[in-house]
């Protein structure tokens, strides 16, 4: 009777512990895909409007070609080319630190998942040690009650 209790008990403490793994994957993948895809939206729009700025200053910036395919600067648009080249420089660097910073916090969502997934599985491995040792406890007491109970009987005869 007590190794198919025993059984019983070990298959219900896998399941359970099956169950809570299952709970846990599911808690974090609904967690983490919508910071991800908002992460990735913010990405894209932010490359779009990066790409319209850059096709705007790119269609400032053209030169007129005479026939031989000699450059033609505007008249008196030096200053206002030497301007836009600016600007241009300081969207592309505007660009590249926002990226850099969805990057990074991209990266530190992703070590902050992780540690919390790796916490969980400490704090499961620490539950499943102490369940352990109550049984260990338990079946000690048992042992005890059993042979004060043999002891007992044996006097008795």
């Amino acid at each position: 009777m007590t190794t198919t209790e025993e059984k019983q008990e070990k298959i219900a403490l896998e399941m359970a512990a099956s169950a809570s793994k299952g709970a846990l994957v599911e808690k974090i993948v609904f967690a983490g895909i919508p910071i991800l895809f908002s992460c990735v939206v913010y990405l894209m729009s932010s490359l779009s409007s990066a790409n319209n700025e850059i096709i705007q200053l790119k269609s400032k910036i053209a030169v007129v070609v005479n026939a031989d395919n000699k450059a033609i600067p505007p008249q008196g648009t030096t200053i206002d080319m030497a301007q836009i080249r600016e600007s241009l420089s300081d969207q592309i660097s505007k660009v590249e630190k926002e990226s850099a910073l969805a990057r990074a916090a991209m990266t530190l969502d992703r070590e902050r998942s992780m540690s919390a997934i790796e916490k969980s599985r400490m704090d499961m491995v620490a539950d499943a040690a102490a369940a352990r040792a109550s049984i260990r406890f338990d079946t000690a007491q048992m042992i005890a009650a059993l042979d004060k109970r043999i002891t007992l009987l044996e006097k008795n005869k």
